[in-house]
């Protein structure tokens, strides 16, 4: 029986890779195996992709019958609104009614197939109540979002993920993060025995991945692709992890380093509200996505002819 103590201090963490670089010692852990994880809030802002990424591995690790301890110091209470002490079993009482989440963000979530097309309905719906959301990053939101969490679901060997979302309205900016912990992007795509890519390395599967029609056979291989191009065109962000390595796309470049081991894939994108793109610049020219968001907001808010 091996012992793991960690502490995870989130004021350290400006990136992803730096807070996964902290957590990820306890994928070596195995069934009855005890991990001691110290978490520290010490008055900087925590963002919810990053509690998120902590308290999902709480979960995970409690599900492959690891021994999870938790102590925090100091406390948050924008954590306690997303339900972050729930989810890694720490009492805390709130001391004031809960406000509204509409329009702003939701609570970290976990998905999977029975839940997971409600739930894009949620957040597709919270994104477009806001008001202050261009209809153009609106739709290509709308299909992305579906499209990263659909691949969770076929590519991940699971039949589950996680998801946080923040509009962080004086940014201009949405905050997504998708992550699991599943077989990861290269085991995905060379695990066909008779797949072409089969004897490529995992960061050549990064690189891949965000190609046009790559795919391991149980998809178009369009999805990566389409949301690369939509961040680069927004001028946003987008963090791809999977396994020993990590792609960005950040000022307009790619890049991909090695970092530490995260089992699964985490998909991150940070998208400019203001920064409207054209999808005929992206999808096929015969694609339907203005008129299946149309649809969807006649599904739940009836005709807006204000929106043509």
């Amino acid at each position: 029986m091996a012992s793991l103590n960690l502490v995870v201090n989130f004021r350290q963490y400006s990136e992803h890779s730096s807070l996964i670089r902290a957590i990820s010692p306890a994928f070596e852990l195995t069934t009855e195996d005890i991990l001691n994880m110290t978490i520290v809030f010490s008055g900087s802002y925590v963002h919810s992709d990053s509690l998120l990424l902590v308290a999902s591995l709480v979960r995970n690790m409690r599900l492959n019958n690891v021994i999870v301890n938790v102590q925090v110091h100091g406390w948050d209470s924008y954590a306690s609104r997303v339900d972050f002490y729930e989810l890694i079993n720490v009492p805390f009482g709130e001391q004031n009614p809960r406000r509204s989440s509409r329009g702003r963000f939701i609570e970290l979530k976990t998905f999977d197939a029975n839940s997971i097309y409600k739930l894009q309905d949620e957040l597709n719906m919270i994104l477009y109540q806001n008001g202050a959301i261009g209809r153009e990053v609106l739709e290509l939101l709308f299909y992305c979002l579906g499209e990263i969490m659909d691949n969770t679901l076929i590519h991940s060997g699971l039949e589950s993920g996680w998801v946080s979302a923040q509009f962080y309205p004086k940014k201009e900016e949405i905050m997504l993060t998708i992550c699991d912990y599943g077989e990861g992007i290269h085991h995905s795509l060379t695990s066909q025995p008779e797949n072409k890519y089969k004897d490529i390395t995992e960061r050549q599967a990064l690189e891949l991945c965000i190609q046009r029609g790559v795919t391991n056979g149980k998809g178009l291989g369009f999805g990566l692709f389409a949301t690369s191009q939509f961040i680069l065109k927004n001028s946003g962000e987008l963090l791809l992890y999977s396994g020993s390595h990590y792609l960005t796309v950040k000022d307009g470049d790619y890049e991909i380093k090695s970092g530490s081991y995260w089992k699964g894939t985490v998909v991150s994108l940070k998208i400019n509200t203001n920064i409207p793109v054209d999808y005929k610049s992206i999808m096929p020219a015969d694609h339907t996505l203005p008129d299946d968001y149309q649809f969807f907001i006649d599904k739940f808010f009836g005709e807006d002819n204000e929106l043509w």
